[in-house]
């Protein structure tokens, strides 16, 4: 493992209003491993993504990248580094009044914006049918359903085939089909090295993906470790779901999806 880290926060601090979100925390994602951060509703895990990725500037504190401090970077070094990283949102964050099409060039257009349209156009059905969705790319958010919208949202993190990828509950709002698709997506790029830094409440999913834990309470990581490791310390059921997925993993019977409450 490297010893610069993929994503790095020093003593974050950040407040909406006078309320602290985060409280002074620190945490160090290693390169090239799938983090899950979990936590109970309100401990500040989306705002603690959000702020990793660049997308929230804390009051307090810095965030680095490969020990590169985001506030000091220049125009080029941040637009690299927004090439090099994606963000699927919980809630899609689609642009409603654009096509599903137009949603998914943006970041084309941004990064390459000299692509022959024939490759474009190529890259975006491609990565559509990659999550699984194959209705027409004229239609609108609006038009899908909210799992539609959450694969749109995983299509357009990934059309640039980037080396950070941040997910904020990925499965949420899936059908069955949908959420195997998306494991399935999120194992190849464990396999092609990529660093994952996800949130999500499902056991399965975090049995089956996750090398390390970030367990988050009330604006603090209070937990941080290797999986097998911190499940011994959130949980018996969430560690049993974890030696059963390493153990027979691809045996739907062994480990199911309800809610276990990490």
């Amino acid at each position: 493992m490297n010893d610069i880290s993929a994503v790095e926060l020093a003593e974050v601090t950040v407040r909406f209003g006078e309320y602290e979100v985060l409280r002074n925390l620190s945490a160090s994602f290693p390169v090239a491993q799938a983090t899950f951060i979990i936590g109970k509703a309100g401990s500040g895990k989306s705002t603690l993504l959000k702020t990793a990725a660049g997308l929230v500037v804390p009051d307090d504190g810095s965030v680095f990248r490969l020990g590169k401090d985001l506030a000091r970077m220049n125009r080029v070094e941040e637009t690299e580094f927004r090439k090099s990283s994606a963000f699927a949102f919980q809630d899609a964050a689609l642009w409603a009044n654009q096509s599903i099409y137009n949603n998914l060039t943006l970041p084309l257009f941004l990064h390459f914006p000299h692509m022959p349209k024939t490759e474009l156009d190529k890259r975006v059905r491609e990565t559509a049918l990659r999550v699984g969705y194959s209705e027409s790319l004229a239609l609108r958010p609006a038009d899908l359903s909210a799992g539609e919208q959450k694969l749109i949202s995983l299509a357009r993190a990934i059309i640039l085939d980037p080396e950070l990828i941040f997910l904020d509950e990925p499965t949420a709002s899936l059908d069955e089909d949908s959420v195997e698709r998306v494991l399935e997506i999120i194992g190849e790029f464990k396999a092609a090295g990529k660093t994952l830094i996800v949130i999500s409440h499902r056991a399965r999913v975090i049995a089956e993906l996750a090398d390390f834990l970030c367990v988050v309470s009330e604006g603090k990581v209070v937990n941080f470790g290797p999986a097998e490791q911190i499940a011994q310390l959130v949980g018996g059921e969430l560690l049993k779901r974890i030696r059963t997925a390493r153990r027979y993993s691809g045996e739907e019977s062994a480990i199911d999806d309800p809610d276990d409450g990490a």
